[in-house]
């Protein structure tokens, strides 16, 4: 199944896109997609921990199950403050 990844902050940057697709198996999770961002963007690594997912809009868990056509977005932690 065919999954987008849109990539925020300092992530695009480091890999260049904004926006990357990945081929995933049927029954793949979010943790699979984070697997996979892993191998093919090793520069990622230490980020993937921290990152924040959402599928179509809505914060999910590693668990979550992607279906064709998903939208998933990985953002990283944001500090606010004065």
């Amino acid at each position: 199944m065919n999954v987008s990844v849109r990539l925020f902050a300092g992530l695009h940057e480091l890999i260049g896109q904004r926006e990357v697709r990945l081929d995933m198996p049927e029954g793949a999770t979010v943790g699979d997609l984070r697997q996979k961002l892993s191998s093919q963007y090793p520069v990622i690594v230490p980020f993937l921990n921290t990152l924040v997912c959402a599928v179509n809009e809505e914060y999910t868990p590693s668990e979550h199950r992607l279906r064709e056509g998903d939208e998933v977005a990985l953002i990283p932690p944001v500090s606010g403050g004065r």
